[in-house]
């Protein structure tokens, strides 16, 4: 056979299997994958994860996903050409508990988990030299920390500043014949520059409450009932916007005031007030004589706005909470429990009793989300529709934890994609993404089986009380504190 008739042979060789693997090329940069079962080529699907700790190990129906496929501008992984169906996703890293879903790959499409977040099987535990702590609660800054004991039968209370950078008690202030209650809906509240406290306590002989103001810069303490000349106001708070310039209620009236000319009170609204709550630029208010919630300026002054139209009957008293996020979406929960919530959004502006025997509420950062919580159950509730996966609809409610013991610090997690909460002293995350399971883990179990956890979101940290050595023979709490991230954690 000549060397030409060979060339002949080998080119059309080449130029049948060319036009043989050239549509198989094609169709499978454009996505198309060939199934054996079905004996036709299908368009594959595709799974987008974005992981924290950053490196993880990635497996789908058990297999490693190469290291390469992650993108480094956002740190995701993005694996494609997976056969439409359902499929099993493992996302693991060393000394962390492994996350796990059922997903279903759909042709065309991508699948995304943009907020996986793993929990460390073991946190290390800063102890902060507090001595004996009661409650706590911190700075705006998140930089001090107010402490609080009590004293013997409850007959003295101690409050302590504690920096917690320098790691020290900077202030310490006593109050004979006082006691701080854990059973008040009343928090000591700081004020926005930091350099006044006002801390609610009971008296020890008649159990009627009063209002201190701490003053840090002159080491002082005043009693606020005396210098407004009122025997009994609620639900103190500090303006955003006015230095030493407390609001407050006495007799269903809303007043505001400079502490510093206690003489002059500037009446705000005297529409039989329930509660109020503030925002940087306006205060909001629910009035039991119309029934109504109303939106007036911070400073003040002018005419105060109606936002409801529709009026609603709740019991008052000192557990009723006003909880604005903006004049869009306000929710108010009454002394026995009820939940109501003004949703202004596409589905019109109504307000609506959402549940009952409800203890506390947050918004998330961005207001399109409210998780919610009673004894026993965790909800969230969508103001606004979110349309990243999972998609939610405007006023969808989803159940999201459920214990026979009593849930206590519901908190936010930074992404608003988790939430931290405790149950019998052990402080648990689980994720609102209820995809095939919802995954839930164990932060710390703690000695204390009542502790009070406060999550600081920008340094990913969890502040929270414990007992000191054995639990057997131990009964000082004291404050101590873990990091959540890798990326914090030193």
């Amino acid at each position: 056979m000549s060397e030409i008739v060979i060339k002949k042979i080998f080119f059309w060789v080449l130029a049948i299997l060319f036009f043989l693997t050239a549509p198989i090329v094609v169709l499978y940069t454009m996505g198309y994958r060939f199934s054996p079962e079905r004996g036709i080529f299908i368009y594959s699907g595709s799974v987008t994860i974005k992981p924290t700790p950053r490196e993880v190990n990635v497996f789908i129906d058990g297999k490693q996903v190469p290291k390469g496929i992650i993108n480094f501008l956002n740190y995701s992984y993005h694996v494609d050409g997976l056969h439409p169906g359902e499929h099993s996703l493992k996302v693991e890293a060393p000394d962390y508990y492994s996350w796990f879903k059922k997903i279903r790959i759909h042709s065309g499409l991508s699948t995304e988990f943009w907020n996986i977040f793993l929990v460390r099987k073991k946190y290390t535990i800063t102890t902060y030299p507090t001595g004996a702590v009661n409650n706590f609660f911190n700075s705006p800054d998140n930089k001090r920390v107010a402490l609080v004991e009590n004293g013997e039968e409850n007959k003295k209370t101690t409050i302590k500043i504690f920096n917690i950078k320098k790691n020290e008690a900077e202030y310490v202030f006593s109050l004979d014949g006082y006691y701080f209650s854990d059973k008040e809906k009343e928090n000591i509240e700081w004020s926005p520059r930091e350099g006044l406290l006002t801390v609610p306590l009971i008296k020890s002989d008649d159990g009627k409450r009063e209002y201190f103001v701490v003053i840090l810069g002159t080491r002082e303490i005043k009693n606020l009932n005396g210098l407004l000349g009122v025997d009994k106001i609620s639900q103190v708070r500090w303006s955003p916007r006015e230095k030493n310039t407390v609001f407050y209620i006495a007799n269903h009236n809303l007043f505001k005031v400079k502490l510093n000319n206690p003489d002059k009170k500037i009446l705000v609204a005297n529409d039989n007030v329930y509660g109020y709550d503030l925002s940087n630029f306006n205060l909001y208010y629910f009035s039991g004589k119309t029934g109504m919630i109303y939106e007036k300026s911070i400073w003040g002054d002018g005419d105060s706005t109606q936002l409801t139209l529709t009026p609603i009957k709740v019991s008052a008293g000192d557990k009723f909470r006003v909880i604005a996020y903006d004049d869009k979406r306000v929710a108010i929960i009454s002394q026995n429990g009820d939940l109501f919530l003004f949703n202004d959004g596409d589905k019109g502006n109504e307000i609506n009793k959402l549940a009952q025997n409800v203890r506390g509420l947050h918004f998330s950062d961005d207001g399109k989300k409210m998780v919610f919580w009673n004894n026993n159950e965790i909800f969230v509730y969508f103001t606004r529709k979110w349309e990243t996966q999972p998609i939610r609809k405007e006023g969808e409610t989803i159940g999201i934890a459920r214990f026979f013991r009593k849930i206590d610090n519901v908190e936010w997690f930074r992404d608003y994609e988790h939430i931290i909460f405790s149950v019998d002293g052990t402080i648990k995350m689980t994720e609102l993404d209820s995809r095939s399971v919802r995954n839930m883990y164990d932060i710390v179990k703690l000695k204390n089986k009542k502790p009070k956890v406060i999550y600081i979101g920008e340094k990913d940290r969890l502040l929270f009380s414990d007992f000191a050595g054995d639990a057997n023979d131990s009964t000082v709490k004291e404050l101590k504190s873990l990091s959540l991230s890798e990326e914090n954690k030193k």
